[in-house]
């Protein structure tokens, strides 16, 4: 009984996780600039103020969170689908862009000033539900990913990496996708060589739990399904 209450009220107020240009683009008129960045020019550093957010209209970017020791960890990517540069920061009140963003092609943005959306978003109901969704769904899946991602070892590490790209690429479609990260950004975002890429690569694929062609790695459904299993008798 009350769970499909549960479910009837998340219908009801609605469950889109995704604050994009589309949310305010009605808003905008002519009011707002139009900037356009170019293949490897930076967005955004990693420690300036959220003066701006950044809505991405066309293009892909990608997040590089900077260590001490001047590595670099390549860990989300950003295009007309989820960019909202900055809208994080200025959600949670922060006074520090967390990563910097740089273009991986070239990006054509709406820039407004983070003091205009905040107060969008605290006039507007439906874009704070939207805005309350993205932070929830955010810090769900942060929390999984502290909870057994850190807990994984090598080959099961990146079994979970794959069921995950395959669940946010895949969307309604029944064919294979392919995974377009190359082996040593993989290993950039699992912690783990090359080399242990290689190798746990070549026994998901002797275990058809992945396909390759072409040194590329694809992801169908039966392949998902075959990852997925592994992971639950861990």
């Amino acid at each position: 009984m009350e769970r499909n209450r549960l479910k009837k009220m998340w219908q009801l107020y609605g469950s889109e996780k995704r604050f994009n240009y589309t949310k305010i683009q009605d808003r905008l008129g002519d009011k707002y600039t139009s900037v356009k960045f170019k293949n490897n020019e930076q967005i955004v550093t990693r420690g300036e103020f959220p003066e701006y957010i950044y809505f991405i209209r066309s293009g892909v970017a990608v997040g590089i969170r900077e260590y001490e020791d001047g590595s670099e960890y390549d860990y989300f990517q950003l295009d007309e689908t989820n960019g909202s540069i900055g809208l994080l920061e200025t959600l949670a009140q922060k006074e520090e862009i967390i990563a910097t963003v740089t273009c991986a092609a070239d990006v054509d943005a709406v820039r407004v000033p983070s003091a205009t959306v905040y107060q969008w978003i605290m006039q507007d109901l439906d874009l704070l539900r939207l805005s309350a969704n993205l932070l929830a769904e955010d810090l769900y899946h942060r929390s999984g990913n502290d909870g057994l991602f850190y807990q994984l070892e090598g080959v099961d590490r990146l079994r979970y990496f794959l069921v995950e790209y395959y669940d946010k690429q895949a969307g309604t479609t029944t064919d294979f996708i392919e995974v377009k990260e190359n082996r040593e950004k993989i290993g950039n975002k699992l912690g783990m060589s090359v080399r242990t890429v290689g190798r746990s690569l070549k026994k998901l694929r002797d275990n058809q739990e992945i396909s390759s062609r072409n040194r590329k790695i694809y992801i169908g459904p039966n392949e998902r399904q075959r990852l997925q299993e592994h992971l639950i008798h861990i």
